[in-house]
């Protein structure tokens, strides 16, 4: 297999903006199908088909692999419909909403011979391998304490990201790049987890909110997430001799240089280590996943990963709609 044929179920502007052009700037990635009912949104992807249904695009035996960036409560039944149909699937992050969803998931991909991957991009980014290698040359010592940030200002009423229904609220939408960061990139596994937020009276959903969390070795750490601020991602590190600050950590390719931060500081506060890193973290992450695709191996972050992180955000939302009394995980 020389090239590698991509459909792409829906046209979100996340599909155009990002994931189709690293795609095309990839080795052997050729997209040449868009299904939507929206069809001037599809045409603008420029592509040889275009379906009216999701359906379609799964029966066409030329489709090797497809991307779904639907709304999030949708992740489920189209990529259990693309597994089953042998298809290889890079569904957005999350990739459910709820753990019960994502186990249907993890035991369609154990019957199937299909690569299946939840897109969160930032993860290839070269500043975080960066920061796995400070933490196991023991720069800062053992963490003891970590906080992650994601926020932005949705000023859009309309927008699917206030639809409890279809998988809204702030931590689903950019919280769980903390989750992820917190659990896959510093290796922490919470025990116990509290949520508390602003729960919008209109939508039902919180704008505002923060996860704590805490092991069975006492080490706590928080996860912050925000429709109402202004636009701020970042994760920090504390240990016993310092700690590491990650700017731009998440959306490096839209900070003001295009480049990814890691500052390193010691107890007094002095920066001992500053470097930038700049990469192309979209094109990373499909270049993973199509090299996993062609030499029938699992991808770095598993379906089994992903259903750890699920876990833990569900866990959260029901400490949040319970007075947020602390949740065992």
């Amino acid at each position: 297999m020389n090239r590698l044929n991509w459909g792409v179920l829906g046209a979100a502007n996340i599909a155009y903006d990002e994931v189709v052009p690293a795609i095309r700037r990839s080795s052997v990635g050729n997209v040449i199908a868009v299904a939507s009912r929206n069809k001037e949104k599809a045409k603008r992807f420029n592509v040889s088909k275009i379906y009216d249904t999701y359906e379609e695009l799964l029966l066409d035996d030329q489709i090797d692999a497809v991307y779904i960036p639907l709304p999030n409560a949708l992740h489920k039944k189209w990529a259990i419909k693309a597994i089953d149909a042998n298809k290889h699937v890079l569904v957005e992050k999350p990739a459910t909403i709820s753990k019960k969803d994502m186990e249907e998931i993890y035991e369609a991909t154990k019957r199937n011979n299909v690569v299946f991957m939840e897109a969160f991009m930032y993860q290839f980014h070269s500043q975080h391998e960066y920061v796995k290698e400070l933490m196991a040359l023991g720069v800062i010592g053992d963490y003891q304490y970590v906080k992650t940030h994601f926020s932005f200002h949705l000023d859009n009423e309309n927008d699917i990201r206030l639809n409890r229904e279809l998988g809204g609220g702030a931590l689903w939408d950019v919280g769980c790049y903390g989750v992820h960061a917190l659990t896959q990139i510093i290796g922490m596994k919470p025990t116990q987890v509290s949520m508390v937020g602003k729960v919008d009276n209109k939508h039902n959903v919180d704008t505002t909110s923060v996860c704590f969390f805490t092991d069975e070795n006492n080490r706590s750490a928080e996860v912050s997430s925000s429709f109402e601020g202004s636009f701020l991602d970042r994760y920090e590190i504390f240990g016993e001799k310092g700690a590491i600050l990650v700017e731009s950590a998440f959306r490096p390719d839209v900070s003001k240089d295009g480049a990814g931060k890691v500052k390193v500081t010691n107890l007094e506060g002095h920066v001992i280590e500053n470097k930038s890193f700049t990469d192309d973290q979209y094109l990373k992450q499909i270049e993973h996943f199509q090299k996993c695709i062609l030499n029938n191996q699992n991808p770095a972050y598993k379906a089994k990963d992903s259903l750890e992180i699920i876990n833990y955000i569900e866990k959260s939302y029901q400490s949040l709609h319970n007075s947020s009394k602390s949740v065992n995980l």
